[in-house]
C-alpha cells in the first residue's frame, strides 16, 4: 500500500519531506451514520446496474452481461469518488519540547558569607559540605550555588535537559541568561546531532545586581516560555527580595500558569546571622606630605551580644613591605548593627601612592575571611599642598564663607585678595602665602594650582593679570573657577572687557543683554528662589565628581533635590560645544536650543579645567546641609588641581568617569594620548593595566573615539569590590594613573536566608522546599516530560484533474460501443 501511496505521489508531483507519512482519504465521506449510509448506497447503485442488465440482456451471454454490468459500475462508483473527494494527504508530526525554568539569584546579597554555627542548622551545612566545599564559612552564597552547579559534571542542569528543555537564567533587578560554554559546531555533512545538555560557564557567573525582583523575573521567564509547557520551576535564592511582587503575588502567578512542580532550595544559614564584618573603609584619595589627615572604618554586626573586637590599620608600601600605623579595641554588639572605627592623626613622610588595609579579629568561633574581615583603600601622598588664589570683587557672603573653609583645610595653601579693600588692608590667607599685592605675571602666578574668582571686579585687574592667567590655565594647567555675582560679573562678560581672555574661557556663551534687561540692575530681585536641577552628564561620569555631596550616588541625587535654591543667576544662551553641563535652571523657558540654563558647568581648555558657577549664593546650603557645601567646593577645587597635576605629561591624560561607584555600575575610562611629535596618536586600541587593591593587573583595550583622533575610551564593568589604579600598559612620558574606588551597593541588603519567604513560594500548588542540595537533585530527576506533539496534515486532491475526467469518459464510452455491437442500443 504505501508504495502504491508513493507512486501516486510521485505521478501527481507531490513532494513528501523525510518524515513525512502518506495517507489516502475522502475529503467528504462523512462520519457515523451518514458514512454508513453512503456505503450502503454505493451496494445499492452496483445492485440496481446489475439488475438492470439482467433484465436488458436475457439474450445476452452471461459474461457480455457481466463487461457491461461491470463498465457501468465502475462508472457510477468512480462519479461517487469523484463526489466525495479522494485526497492523498501529507502527514508531518512536529515535537514541541517542554520547558524546565532554572533561576538563579545573581543578586550582591549571594555575596554574603554565613557563619553555619548553630546547631540547628548542621543538617544543611553538612548537604553543602557533601558537594566539596570544605571550609563553609568562608564561602559565598555564590560560591554554594556554583558547586552545586558545578557537582557531577552538571547533574543538576542534565537532570531538568534529560526530558525537557532548560531554560537557565540568572535574576537580579531584571532577567538575564546564566552564562553558557559554547557546544560543538555541528558537522555540514549528515543529519544534524542531537544537541548536548548545555554546560554552564560558571566562572563568568558574578552575584553584582543591587536588587532582587523575583516576582518580575519570574514572570519575564514564563512570558518567554509561552508556546512551551512547562515541567517545572526551580529556584536557587536566598530568598532576601527588595523588589518586586511579594510571595504571594508569586505564588498567584505560578498558579494562574498551572506550573505543575515547583523546586525551591535556599542557599544560605537561615538562622540569625552570628557575623561581624569591616563593611567599608573610607579614605581620602590624596592627602599632602607629614599633613595630618583621617579614616573611617564601618563594621557592621549581627547576632552577637555585647563584645570587642581588634581592629588595625595597615599600611603598605610600593614595595609591599607593610607597617601596622594603628591598633584599636572596639566594642560591638547589643543594639549596634554598625560601629564606626575613626583613625585620626595620620601622617605619611614620604609622597607616593600608598595602600590602608584596615583589619579585625572577629571573636573566637568565627574564622577570619579576608573579604569579610578587611578592606582596603588607596590614598596618594602628594609632596606639596594644593597652592589656591581665592579672589573677589567684594566681601559677598560667598567669600567669606570660602576664605574661612580653604584656610581651615590642610590640604590647601590659600592666598586671599579682595579687590575692595583699601590698599593697606591686610590681606586674608594661610599665614606663609599671604600676599601684599597681587600677582601680575606668568612666572608669578605659576606658583598657584587653583584660581577662584568671585564676581571679579574688571575695572581693578590688569590685562598683563588677565593674559597671564589665560596663559597660565591653558598651558600651565592651573585650574579656574568663575562664580557669577550680582555687583561686577556683568561688566566683566562685556566684549570689552580686560577680563574678555579669562571669559572666554568659560564653558557658557553669556547672554548679555538679557541681563541687562532682566536679571541685574537698581530693583531687579526675585522674590522666590530657584531649586537647582541636576543635569543627567552632572549625575554620571566626570560631572559626578563634583556633584558627589554625599556618600553614595543615591545619595548625592537625593540632596541635590534639597539644597536651598538661589535668587540671583546670570543668564547664558549656551554651552560651548565641548563643556558638560552639571546643574541647571528648572525653569525651562530660560533653555535655549533644546536645552535648560546651565547654572554649573565645566569644561578643559587646553591643559587646564576651568568651572563655572552661575551664582554666588551656594552658601545659603550652610545652613541646612554644610558638609554637602564643604563636599562640593572642595571636590571641585580637587578636581581642576588634578589637571594641574597632569599637566606635566604632555602625551597622555587619564581619566575615570567617577571616583567612587557601586558594585554593578560601569566606569568609562578615558585616554587622550600623543606620539613624541605631540600628534594624536592613533592605533587600534590603547592597552591600559587595571590593579585592584594592589593585586596583579588586568589589561584592558580602550577603544578610539570616533571623530577624535587620539582619544580612546572603555566602558567597563568591575566584578569586585575594592580600590582600582589605572595606568598605561607602556610608560609615556610622566608616570601617570587615575584611582577610583568601588563600593558595595546600599540598596541590596545583606542578611540571613529568608526561609519564610521561600516556603511561602514554594506553597504554590506543586510547590516543594528543598532542605538540602541532594534532595534537590532527588526531586529533579522526578521531573516529567511535558513535551507536545504537534500533527500537520497537507491534502493534495486526486480528483480534480483531467486524468479523473478522462478515466469516466472512456468507462462509459467503452459501455456505449459495447451496448451497440451487442445490439443493446
Amino acid at each position: 500500500m504505501d508504495e502504491l501511496l508513493q507512486w501516486l505521489a510521485g505521478w501527481k508531483g507531490i513532494a513528501v519531506e523525510p518524515g513525512e507519512e502518506l495517507k489516502f482519504e475522502l475529503g467528504n465521506f462523512p462520519s457515523g451514520g451518514f458514512g454508513m449510509l453512503v456505503l450502503m448506497g454505493c451496494a445499492l447503485a452496483v445492485l440496481f446496474v446489475a439488475l438492470l442488465y439482467r433484465r436488458d440482456g436475457r439474450n445476452l451471454t452471461r459474461f457480455q452481461r457481466g463487461v457491461l454490468a461491470g463498465l457501468r459500475a465502475l462508472a457510477v462508483l468512480a462519479v461517487i469518488l469523484l463526489l466525495l473527494e479522494p485526497n492523498l494527504v501529507t502527514v508531518r508530526h512536529e515535537t514541541r519540547p517542554g520547558h524546565t525554568i532554572l533561576l538563579v539569584d545573581t543578586s550582591q546579597s549571594m555575596t554574603h558569607q554565613d557563619a553555619w554555627r548553630r546547631e540547628s542548622v548542621q543538617a544543611q551545612a553538612a548537604g553543602w559540605r557533601a558537594l566539596g566545599i570544605a571550609d563553609l564559612a568562608a564561602a559565598t552564597r555564590l560560591q554554594l550555588v556554583r558547586a552545586l552547579l558545578a557537582h557531577g559534571d552538571g547533574e543538576l542542569v542534565r537532570e531538568l535537559a534529560a526530558h525537557n528543555q532548560a531554560q537557565l537564567y540568572g535574576f537580579a533587578g531584571n532577567l538575564e541568561q546564566l552564562p553558557l560554554v559554547p557546544g560543538p559546531v555541528p558537522s555540514a555533512e549528515g543529519p544534524p546531532p542531537a544537541p548536548p545538555p548545555p554546560r554552564l560557564a560558571l566562572d563568568q557567573l558574578v552575584a553584582e545586581g543591587r536588587s532582587t525582583n523575583l516576582g518580575g523575573a519570574l514572570r519575564t521567564a514564563l512570558d518567554r516560555s509561552r508556546t512551551a509547557e512547562i515541567a517545572a520551576v526551580v529556584l536557587l535564592s536566598d530568598g532576601r527580595r527588595n523588589a518586586g511582587p511579594q510571595a504571594a503575588e508569586i505564588v498567584r502567578l505560578l498558579n494562574q500558569r498551572k506550573i505543575p512542580l515547583v523546586l525551591v532550595l535556599g542557599v544560605g544559614d537561615p538562622s540569625a546571622t552570628q557575623t561581624v564584618a569591616l563593611l567599608r573603609l573610607e579614605a581620602p584619595e590624596k592627602v599632602f606630605q607629614r599633613d595630618p589627615f583621617a579614616m573611617k572604618s564601618v563594621i557592621g554586626v549581627e547576632g552577637y551580644e555585647a563584645t570587642s573586637v581588634l581592629a588595625r590599620l595597615v599600611r603598605i608600601d610600593d614595595k609591599g613591605a607593610e607597617q601596622v600605623v594603628a591598633t584599636q579595641q572596639v566594642p560591638i554588639g547589643g543594639d549596634r548593627s554598625e560601629i564606626d572605627v575613626e583613625w585620626q592623626n595620620l601622617t605619611a613622610d614620604a609622597p607616593g601612592r600608598f595602600l590602608y588595609r584596615a583589619e579585625i579579629q572577629p571573636p573566637d568561633g568565627e574564622p577570619i575571611v579576608a573579604e569579610r574581615h578587611s578592606k582596603v583603600a588607596a590614598v596618594e601622598v602628594l609632596g606639596e599642598r594644593l597652592r589656591l588664589l581665592l579672589l573677589a570683587g567684594a566681601p559677598s557672603h560667598e567669600f567669606q564663607i570660602l576664605r574661612n573653609l580653604f584656610i581651615r583645610d590642610k590640604t590647601i595653601d590659600v592666598s586671599c585678595w579682595l579687590q575692595s579693600a583699601d590698599e593697606k588692608f591686610p590681606q586674608d590667607g594661610d599665614e606663609e602665602v599671604r600676599i601684599e599685592a597681587l600677582p601680575q605675571g606668568r612666572q608669578e602666578l605659576d606658583p598657584y594650582d587653583v584660581v577662584v574668582l568671585i564676581d571679579p571686579n574688571a575695572e581693578k585687574l590688569t590685562p598683563r593679570f588677565c593674559e597671564a592667567l589665560q596663559q597660565h590655565v591653558v598651558e600651565g594647567g592651573c585650574g579656574l573657577w568663575w562664580v557669577c555675582g550680582e555687583k561686577y560679573s556683568l561688566d566683566a562678560m562685556r566684549p570689552d572687557a580686560v577680563t574678555r581672555p579669562l571669559a572666554e574661557l568659560l564653558p557658557i556663551v553669556p547672554d548679555i543683554e538679557y541681563a541687562e534687561r532682566k536679571i541685574i540692575g537698581f530693583g531687579v530681585a526675585f522674590k522666590y528662589p530657584s531649586p537647582y536641577r541636576l543635569a543627567a552628564e552632572g549625575e554620571e561620569g566626570v560631572g559626578a565628581k563634583i556633584t558627589r555631596i554625599a556618600e553614595t550616588k543615591d545619595q548625592s541625587r537625593l540632596l541635590w533635590g534639597r539644597l536651598p535654591g538661589f535668587h540671583f543667576w546670570f543668564p547664558a544662551l549656551r554651552l560651548k560645544p565641548i563643556a558638560i553641563p552639571i546643574a541647571e535652571h528648572p525653569n525651562p523657558e530660560f533653555g535655549r536650543g533644546g536645552r535648560a540654563m546651565p547654572m554649573i558647568a565645566m569644561q578643559n581648555v587646553g591643559a587646564g579645567r576651568v568651572l563655572y558657577t552661575g551664582t554666588d549664593e551656594t552658601y545659603r546650603w550652610r545652613s541646612l546641609y554644610e558638609d554637602a557645601y564643604n563636599r562640593f567646593w572642595i571636590n571641585g577645587v580637587r578636581y581642576l588641581f588634578e589637571g594641574r597635576i597632569q599637566a606635566g605629561n604632555s602625551r597622555l591624560r587619564l581619566t575615570a568617569s567617577d571616583e567612587k561607584i557601586d558594585l554593578g555600575d560601569a566606569i568609562e575610562l578615558t585616554a587622550d594620548v600623543k606620539d613624541e611629535a605631540l600628534q594624536p596618536f592613533v592605533d587600534e586600541t590603547f592597552a591600559v593595566v587595571v590593579e585592584r587593591d594592589g593585586e596583579a593587573g588586568e589589561t584592558l583595550q580602550l577603544i578610539p573615539v570616533e571623530a577624535a583622533p587620539g582619544s580612546y575610551s572603555l566602558r567597563w564593568r568591575p566584578t569586585q569590590l575594592g580600590s582600582y589604579r589605572v595606568r598605561p600598559a607602556q610608560k609615556i612620558g610622566k608616570n601617570t594613573e587615575v584611582d577610583f574606588q568601588v563600593v558595595a551597593a546600599q540598596i541590596e541588603r545583606q542578611g540571613p536566608m529568608d526561609r519564610a519567604e521561600l516556603a511561602a513560594i514554594a506553597g504554590a500548588v506543586g510547590g516543594e522546599l528543598c532542605a538540602t542540595p541532594q534532595a534537590l537533585l532527588a526531586a529533579a530527576d522526578r521531573i516529567p516530560s511535558r513535551s507536545a506533539t504537534d500533527t500537520f496534515r497537507t491534502p493534495h486532491a486526486m480528483w480534480d484533474g483531467w486524468p479523473t475526467i478522462a478515466f469516466v469518459l472512456l468507462v462509459l464510452s467503452l459501455e456505449w460501443l459495447l451496448r451497440k455491437r451487442f445490439n443493446l442500443l
